[in-house]
């Protein structure tokens, strides 16, 4: 089975080339791979970055977000035009681990799941240097979204997940704009039913940049989505 990693970048000069670079040394020869890193309107240099390193990584291509900006227009159309039969989302900042991309991407195609949850908050599970006050609401709204939904997951805001080309096609059309695209796939997969594998995975804050997630201002867009399924 083909994986397709797909990247949201917004203003990630900074962080790219060393999650391409981790990607590429843990992956090669390991699995049958691609990267389509989707540059969501980027004002910085991210698209020279990426015009470079398609010239060094023959597994990487990019394209431009032609819709609106947002990480979840940006997941969402890049799965408008992804190849493969597998399709990892993770993020540009390089605090996704290849080793659970692999771990969680086996489960699909040795196991036979639909898709595999990575969560950071079960046993085996961790973040790093992930600020209090986010963690805190973390926790707190993803044990209210259990709570309310009654799914045994605990890591529903988490983007990081793997999906097989036929979970994809079951939970579409998606409609989340921003961060709450990851909540929003998450339910509609226990909504159709489908057989989802949740492994342990590692979460480490990014070393560069600056982070795009502002609790305050995607607060409301989660609560919208999760009341969808009330």
């Amino acid at each position: 089975m083909k994986l397709c990693i797909l990247i949201p970048a917004k203003n990630e000069a900074l962080t790219l080339a060393g999650t391409i670079e981790k990607l590429h040394r843990n992956l090669g020869g390991r699995v049958d791979y691609s990267i389509l890193v989707v540059n969501d309107h980027s004002d910085d240099e991210t698209l020279d970055l990426l015009a470079a390193l398609v010239r060094q990584y023959e597994s990487l291509d990019y394209v431009s977000n032609k819709w609106k900006g947002g990480v979840g227009n940006a997941i969402r159309y890049g799965l408008s035009i992804w190849e493969g039969d597998v399709a990892a989302l993770c993020m540009a900042d390089g605090s996704d681990s290849p080793e659970d991309i692999l771990a969680a991407y086996w489960k699909i195609a040795e196991e036979g799941y639909d898709c595999t949850f990575g969560s950071r908050f079960v046993k085996g599970g961790g973040v790093y240097n992930y600020p209090f006050v986010k963690l805190l609401l973390n926790r707190a709204f993803n044990t209210m979204v259990r709570l309310l939904t009654r799914h045994p997951y605990n890591d529903f805001t988490n983007i990081f997940k793997v999906y097989h080309r036929r979970s994809l096609e079951s939970i579409s059309p998606l409609e989340a704009e921003g961060f709450s695209i990851g909540l929003e796939m998450s339910l509609k997969a226990y909504r159709s039913g489908l057989q989802i594998a949740v492994i342990p995975i590692s979460w480490t804050q990014r070393k560069a940049g600056v982070s795009k997630l502002k609790v305050s201002k995607y607060f409301r867009e989660y609560m919208s989505t999760l009341l969808q399924f009330r």
